[in-house]
């Protein structure tokens, strides 16, 4: 049971983005018409995503798959 605990715990992350909120909109008579809102968040990747993706974690990615499946 505290495995799964831990290793939900891993999994979860609270995300932290860089959010960027625009607007423009044309006059006309007093009245907003082609009003257009941009929203972007840029996002940071989780530790899992990386372990899994990124060159720099492969080889121990690999290996920590292997010990698991070993001692199972």
């Amino acid at each position: 049971m505290i495995r799964v605990i831990i290793i939900l715990f891993l999994l979860t992350k609270s995300v932290n983005a860089e959010c960027k909120y625009s607007a423009t909109a044309d006059v006309i008579n007093d009245k907003l018409v082609n009003k257009k809102e941009t929203y972007v968040c840029k996002e940071e990747k989780s530790f899992f995503v990386k372990f899994w993706t990124e060159e720099e974690w492969s080889k121990t990615a690999t290996m920590t798959f292997l010990f698991i499946l070993e001692n199972l």
